[in-house]
């Protein structure tokens, strides 16, 4: 487990605002003067001004070896979204749309294999590369995570999954000219 939560993060925020304006088109239906506010960890308090927020936090981490000289990182993050909305009429909607367009673009089969920004990883065959999300989903949603009067907020999980591989000098033992051998036990009679 090599890779850095916090940059996974920084890679689902980049590829949040490079699509700010499918998110933006639907916060404009119900409050035109509103932008998403996209946050690394979660705040103990948001002022109005950031609202809608979106909020992403690490959770934990898993793993699991790949093959002998590989192992696969799980990363999970939780993802929390909270809208102020003055209008309870359209409160479901609203959230739910913001939500929807959301898990849209994270579950986005051009999404799921993102660069990790600030990464690098060993390949065998390469050197130094760049380090990928091998994997990644939005598991469940959790609409209504908790409602307060005019706020309302909805959760939902996201793992992402990491390919690293070892370089050969982490499986050298010494002297690796000398093969290993198994030598037969001799009984004698």
């Amino acid at each position: 487990m090599y890779t850095n939560p916090s940059n996974i993060i920084k890679t689902l925020v980049q590829m949040l605002n490079d699509n700010r304006d499918c998110i933006e088109y639907v916060i404009h239906d119900y409050e035109p003067e509103r932008t998403l506010t996209i946050f690394e960890g979660m705040r103990k308090t948001l002022p109005r001004d950031a609202f809608p927020s979106f909020e992403i936090e690490p959770t934990s981490g898993s793993n699991n070896w790949a093959t002998t000289r590989a192992q696969r990182p799980r990363y999970n993050f939780n993802c929390t979204l909270t809208v102020v909305n003055d209008n309870e009429k359209y409160g479901v909607e609203y959230i739910s749309s913001i939500v929807t367009v959301l898990v849209q673009l994270i579950t986005d089969p051009t999404n799921l294999q993102m660069q990790v920004l600030n990464e690098s990883r060993w390949d065998p065959n390469g050197g130094l590369v760049d380090t990928y999300i091998t994997d990644s989903l939005v598991e469940d949603v959790t609409y209504n995570a908790s409602k307060d009067g005019t706020i309302r907020t909805a959760e939902f999980s996201w793992f992402a999954l990491i390919h690293e591989p070892y370089p050969q000098s982490k499986w050298d033992n010494g002297d690796t000219s000398m093969p290993t051998i198994i030598l037969p036990e001799i009984i004698e009679v």
